[in-house]
């Protein structure tokens, strides 16, 4: 029997959790869509995929500094845990897979850090992927694999595709093979190739804020994404999210489907709670690959000449400073844009950046030069 199917990415509106709770209040909300969507949607083909929107339960409960450890301690869940388990109840009953994002703590590698973390839940209940979201924009003070590298080399070890299996994970499952990218770290395009290189079929890519939606930059990454990758790329967008108090609410929108050829099928322009649903035909995406002579592109990958980027860059010592919250927690918003001033310097001192010519050095505080040189200390021996 051919895999076909049909996927629904869910555009909900959720709160920007305060405490434990405002995550279950997402999930009992979502609960309600998620069962219209297999009701209404399976009308095409039996609905198997329901993907939500990175902040669709419980937002981003954001902080760096001491308010960071606070965070960690008194509102972040756990994956598994009691909302984990209530996604799996409903994943059961339905006979579905869930895509969704958490922002969320792992004491089990290591305590006092959040994580945001993308999951995937099978139809038995179970938790059979997890990706730790590999990096952020200015606004987002949580904690990346970069920002641990020495915790993840004593986790995982430093097999190159051991660790390379760590950081880019992909889900083999029975409707294809599933890879997660979490809205700033789809920026890059090596996020991608990195979960298509590890088998990954569909990739589930979300969210960005405005303006990023309304301007065009996310689709057309996510098109490239699903170009570049011969993969398909689910993209449900946040509908809305309340602010701490419940008053103030923020819109969002344009979700979207996109096929392995770059086509979008299936989108939904405005904000609020709704859907987008299409059939994805993942036997039509495995023949493609196997039996086309040019846009199954990763098998031309010319290794030896793109490895020479990074390999000059690290020789160079790296561009974005790594083991920044092994032993402190992430930096405040304030300190974070006085790190991109020191970034921007480096990128000038390179010769990759050619500043315009009224153009001086950033000036960069002192405690963020301090904060960036003990990073690079740590596991010297």
């Amino acid at each position: 029997m051919r895999m076909q199917y049909t996927a629904v990415g869910i555009q909900n509106i959720s709160h920007m959790a305060t405490t434990r709770d405002d995550y279950m209040r997402d999930i009992d909300n979502l609960a309600m869509s998620i069962r219209y969507a297999v009701w209404n949607c399976s009308l095409d083909l039996p609905v198997k995929l329901i993907a939500i929107s990175e902040g669709g339960i419980g937002g981003w409960c954001l902080g760096g500094g001491p308010d960071h450890i606070r965070i960690a301690r008194e509102v972040a869940p756990e994956i598994p845990g009691r909302e984990t388990e209530a996604l799996g109840a409903l994943a059961k009953e339905l006979g579905v897979h869930i895509i969704a994002q958490m922002v969320a703590k792992d004491p089990e590698l290591m305590e006092d850090r959040v994580f945001n973390i993308a999951f995937v839940i099978d139809p038995s209940g179970k938790v059979v992927h997890k990706h730790y979201k590999t990096a952020f924009y200015q606004r987002e003070p949580n904690v990346a694999p970069s920002d641990i590298w020495d915790v993840y080399l004593r986790k995982y070890g430093d097999d190159p595709v051991k660790l390379f299996q760590a950081v880019f994970p992909v889900a083999r499952t029975e409707i294809g093979n599933i890879g997660t990218l979490i809205c700033a770290e789809g920026s890059f395009p090596e996020a991608a190739r990195g979960l298509a290189m590890n088998g990954a079929e569909i990739i589930w890519r979300t969210q960005y804020p405005e303006p990023w939606m309304g301007n065009g930059i996310a689709e057309i990454q996510n098109r490239s994404h699903a170009v570049f990758n011969t993969c398909y790329v689910l993209a449900p967008n946040i509908g809305g999210i309340f602010f701490p108090g419940g008053v103030h609410q923020m819109s969002c929108g344009k979700s979207q489907i996109i096929d392995y050829r770059g086509n979008i099928v299936s989108e939904y322009l405005g904000g609020g709670e709704t859907l987008v649903s299409a059939v994805l035909d993942i036997d039509g995406l495995r023949d493609f690959r196997v039996r086309a002579q040019w846009q199954n592109l990763a098998k031309d990958l010319r290794i030896e000449e793109y490895k020479t980027i990074y390999d000059a860059a690290m020789a160079r010592g790296g561009i974005y400073p790594r083991n920044l919250c092994v032993n402190e927690p992430p930096l405040t918003e304030a300190d974070q844009l006085e790190l991109v001033k020191h970034q921007i310097n480096k990128m000038v001192d390179w010769g990759v950046y050619t500043p315009p010519g009224d153009w001086a050095p950033y000036e960069v505080k002192a405690e963020v030069r301090e904060r960036i040189a003990a990073a690079a200390r740590v596991g010297r021996k």
